[in-house]
């Protein structure tokens, strides 16, 4: 018994060690949106993910999120009106105004 519990006790360990702790799981689900991950931190990754709940919440949030930046394109952008110089003008002494 006591050489199946060592066993079990180094898998652990061993585990333990590959996985990130919540602040590395956070940086490299943002790391792998823009890039893809080494093998071994992917696998880290993938076991933290399934022990911790909030880090996978978080990682379909970055998802979510960047879908939904890149889901609107720069003409959508274009389509702001932007001020006109009167407006800019009045814009300004207002806050020079409130500054002094």
């Amino acid at each position: 018994m006591n050489f199946l519990t060592a066993l079990i006790r180094r898998l652990f360990d061993g585990i333990r060690a590959l996985s990130p702790n919540c602040r590395e799981a956070i940086r490299l689900q943002s790391d792998a949106l823009d890039r893809e991950l080494p093998m071994l931190k992917q696998v880290g990754l993938r076991i933290h993910l399934v022990l911790c709940r909030w880090c996978r919440r978080y990682g379909g949030q970055i998802r979510f999120l960047r879908r939904a930046a890149r889901s609107h394109s720069d003409a959508d952008a274009q389509a702001v009106p932007s001020l006109t110089q009167e407006a800019r003008q009045r814009l300004v002494e207002a806050v020079r105004k409130n500054a002094t």
